[in-house]
């Protein structure tokens, strides 16, 4: 978990550096940033949110201008950015509550330690109770010969 939430931290950032390559590249080229005030946004942000695979998108790399796709790129990594985020705070509230795997494993090895632990103790209660009885059978049938 600890090494998983490692990574999804990594991966993210990566795609904010790459948000960020495309907004340079927008300002470099003075081009448009498509916001929600931008009239064509909300038609980009819901083709993004239905198309997730890439040949969704191949028949526009040779119809879209520079602008365009960038705008796509923008939104895809902001969408992809909200996705991690979400799914971290998932990770690191199920980390919280559940403790990683190592954490699990030593729960439950010593959980069964403990049961085996209290096996044991009833087994030799249960021992001694049958010597007590042995002990007093035997005494017995020396007063019966």
């Amino acid at each position: 978990m600890e090494m998983e939430l490692k990574l999804l931290n990594v991966a993210r950032s990566s795609i904010k550096e790459l948000k960020e390559d495309y907004l340079d590249y927008i300002t470099a080229h003075s081009l448009a940033h498509w916001n929600s005030k931008h009239h064509r946004y909300n038609d980009l942000l819901r083709f993004c949110r239905t198309h997730n695979d890439l040949p969704d998108y191949e028949p526009y790399f040779e119809k879209w201008n520079d602008e365009e796709l960038a705008n796509c790129a923008i939104t895809l990594c902001h969408m992809v950015d909200k996705m991690m985020t979400t799914t971290l705070e998932k990770k690191e509230k199920d980390f919280v509550e559940n403790g990683g795997i190592r954490e699990r494993m030593t729960a439950t090895r010593l959980g069964r330690r403990q049961t085996q632990n209290e096996e044991i103790a009833t087994l030799k209660a249960r021992v001694a109770a049958l010597e007590a009885e042995n002990a007093a059978l035997k005494a017995r049938l020396k007063t019966l010969e």
